[in-house]
């Protein structure tokens, strides 16, 4: 299915069309996307969660810019993704377009989804109307980073192995750990003080069943 959006931004088109075509940004204002690993060449590995009724999808896979122009500001992007739970795929290629605009600059977003599972069951329709909320919000947090001039946060890279210092060796995780403190004595509630009425019906029973025995021994005598 095609779906096609748009929204406008009160900046230069040269430093919309930037921020829009770095990954690292998108993924920080998209509703619902993560972006997990840089792979290099316009590559990357991300996930995204998508909710459309009470449906919801969450989705991993690779993303490439396979097209970018910065004369014409034109980017494309393919997406192939499966759902995490094996319940179906997603594919999509994105053309995205920044023109100038009155006041700043115009981005067009066209999109042809290719989805199985369990979103499949949705029509175009419903599923622009989901789209179309998503670029609204995608369009106010761009709007915002833009404005106050924020940064992506940058991927976490993986933790790098310990190294010597100074020509003596790192020290090791239990080395630095620090004790861990003594779990406390697990506290039990004092048993609540027993009512009248019940101490009253317990020893009625205990003299009851001592009787009734006194009654056997003496009829078989």
């Amino acid at each position: 299915m095609l779906i096609e959006n748009s929204f406008d931004v009160s900046a230069d088109p040269d430093e919309v069309f930037t921020f829009l075509q770095d990954a690292h940004n998108v993924a920080a204002c998209f509703p619902g996307a993560e972006l997990v690993e840089d792979l290099g060449d316009d590559s990357y590995r991300g996930k995204v969660k998508i909710k459309v009724g009470p449906v919801t999808a969450a989705y991993q896979g690779v993303a490439k810019i396979v097209e970018k122009d910065g004369a014409a500001r034109v980017a494309v992007l393919v997406a192939d993704g499966k759902d995490t739970r094996g319940a179906g795929t997603a594919k999509a290629k994105a053309t995205m377009r920044v023109t100038p605009a009155e006041g700043g600059a115009h981005v067009s977003l066209e999109t042809d989804l290719t989805i199985s599972g369990k979103l499949a069951q949705f029509g175009r329709g419903i599923m622009s109307d989901v789209s179309g909320r998503m670029v609204g919000e995608l369009a106010s947090r761009v709007r915002q980073r833009i404005e106050a001039g924020e940064e992506a946060p940058a991927v976490a890279p993986a933790p790098a192995p310990a190294a010597a210092v100074n020509g003596s060796a790192a020290p090791t995780p239990a080395a630095t750990a620090t004790a861990t403190p003594p779990r406390p004595a697990p506290q039990f509630d004092e048993a609540p003080p027993m009512k009248a009425s019940v101490l009253i019906r317990i020893v009625l029973a205990g003299y009851l069943e001592r009787w009734a025995a006194r009654l056997r021994k003496s009829t078989e005598a």
